[in-house]
């Protein structure tokens, strides 16, 4: 008789135990689930940012091609510009691809090392970006100082030139500090996200 009631404990232990687990491993894929909802939210304002530069960046260039040519300056800088912008823009779409199924349905660590290396080319191409604001802005510069000094009313073209110089001084400054800020603000996302991987994976 303590026999059996012995066993019937030990079944009704494993029973519980069972249902233990079962319950674990359900709320382990619903943590994962709003892991992955969370990793396909944080990651939609990247993918936002891409599409609006390649919406805005034809449209400023059909705007400044006016201004650019009126100016005086050559068509070399313009050329140099539309292809600096179109690689830049293309390498964004490129490095800040990742695909929504990756996302929500693929294997987490291959997402964490994916997120990694996006991170990292992001790095590299953000400081090619800078050297080549660096190169047309010095070129703009000089083409734009070079026209005062052969500018027949010196007292009005070149003086109005070295405004424009100063004012673009002023804009490419606010404009890196910008760049750097979402640059930043990708790079953190990219962190949170894989963070939150890394806390999942470990959990299981």
């Amino acid at each position: 008789m303590e026999t059996n009631d012995n066993m019937t404990e030990l079944e009704q232990m494993r029973e519980q135990m069972n249902i233990f687990k079962s319950r674990l491993n359900e709320q382990q894929i619903i943590n994962e689930q709003l892991v992955r909802n969370s990793m396909g939210g944080k990651m939609a304002w990247i993918k936002n940012f891409v599409w609006g530069e390649i919406i805005l960046v034809p449209i400023f260039l059909l705007m400044f091609a006016p201004v650019f040519f009126n100016m005086g300056l050559s068509w070399w800088l313009f050329a140099f510009l539309v292809v600096g912008l179109v690689a830049d823009v293309t390498g964004d779409f490129i490095i800040n691809r990742i695909p929504k199924g990756q996302l929500l349905s693929g294997d987490l660590v291959e997402t964490s090392q994916r997120l990694a290396k996006m991170k990292k080319q992001r790095a590299q191409w953000f400081i090619i970006g800078i050297i080549f604001v660096i190169i047309w802005f010095v070129w703009f510069c000089a083409e734009l100082l070079m026209r005062s000094k052969v500018a027949i009313d010196a007292s009005s073209h070149g003086a109005l030139s070295y405004v424009v110089v100063g004012g673009a001084v002023v804009g490419a400054i606010i404009g890196v500090i910008v760049a750097c800020l979402i640059f930043r603000k990708m790079q953190n996302t990219n962190n949170q996200i894989i963070d939150q991987i890394n806390q999942i994976t470990k959990e299981n």
